[in-house]
């Protein structure tokens, strides 16, 4: 696939017209669309729907453009590959914020001089999708769909505790069961998150009486509306580990079968030992939790 015309697709994406988008490219408009006819040819669609204010992807072509994005992205890193090798890791944003920072510090000083470490972070599945098209070369994620080509392996279990605020009636207990969770605004751990799947798995059919969870975006904000006092959740223990030490949060266990959840790393499956994903896989299994 030609990168040239790519590049003239995602321009043209950027800046809205084909104007703008020969502008930054240093190209004429009439290359512009000569480079996007082409790619069209030979994809066999359309890519870009045109309107009288701005040009966007054409409906059938919308999961192209990360595809489109990620080839530009690696062109890039393969031609920075000898005079600015890097390893990107990418995680999901529990792991990414909560846990995996004091690795990448270690990791990073005993490879210093060989590669600069980069991390992106996102959800579950935007981590996968990137590791899928190249654009992280590490995926750190709280659960593994075992698509084909790739290594994954359990990196450690992190276990999950309630949280409450420090007024809530539960603040002074070490546990509660899941008869009184069932009467309590649940926040976060919706059916299809990996929390939810979790509860799923390890409670069976006692999960279905908690009530529907609410979801708020992040784990800092279901953190925050806890505090305030308008409902419970379920974390891991990491993500509110310095709540909970500066007396903003309180942490309980749920009675019954301990909540613990599988975090996972993966790469592309190594060709060679010294491939740099496989070495910071294995860096990283080496630091005890």
């Amino acid at each position: 696939m030609n990168l040239n015309q790519v590049a003239a697709y995602v321009a043209v994406l950027d800046t809205g017209g084909f104007r703008a988008a020969a502008a930054r490219l240093g190209v004429t408009q009439g290359a512009v669309s000569q480079h996007i006819r082409r790619l069209e040819a030979e994809l066999g669609t359309g890519l870009i729907e045109r309107s009288s204010t701005r040009c966007v992807p054409a409906p059938a072509s919308a999961a192209f453009e990360r595809y489109a994005r990620a080839l530009l992205e690696l062109s890039e890193r393969a031609a920075r590959l000898f005079s600015d090798p890097e390893l990107v890791v990418g995680a999901a944003s529990n792991i990414g914020i909560y846990l995996l920072q004091p690795a990448i510090s270690s990791i990073g000083r005993a490879h210093a001089g060989r590669y600069r470490i980069r991390q992106r972070m996102g959800t579950n599945r935007e981590v996968l999708d990137e590791l899928d098209t190249g654009a992280v070369d590490v995926a750190l994620t709280e659960w593994w769909d075992r698509r084909p080509g790739f290594e994954a392996t359990p990196w450690r279990d992190e276990p999950l505790v309630v949280i409450v605020g420090p007024d809530h009636p539960w603040a002074g207990r070490a546990s509660v069961g899941v008869d009184e969770l069932a009467g309590e605004t649940l926040l976060g751990g919706e059916p299809a998150s990996g929390t939810g799947t979790l509860l799923a798995r390890t409670l069976g059919a006692d999960a279905a009486r908690l009530p529907a969870a609410v979801n708020l975006g992040s784990t800092a904000a279901v953190k925050a509306a806890v505090q305030a006092g308008l409902g419970v959740s379920l974390v891991l223990a990491a993500a509110a580990a310095a709540e909970v030490t500066a007396g903003r949060l309180r942490a309980l266990a749920l009675d019954g079968p301990p909540l613990r959840k599988t975090l996972w790393i993966s790469h592309r499956r190594a060709l060679v030992d010294a491939d740099p994903a496989a070495a910071f896989s294995q860096a990283l299994l080496a630091i005890d939790p």
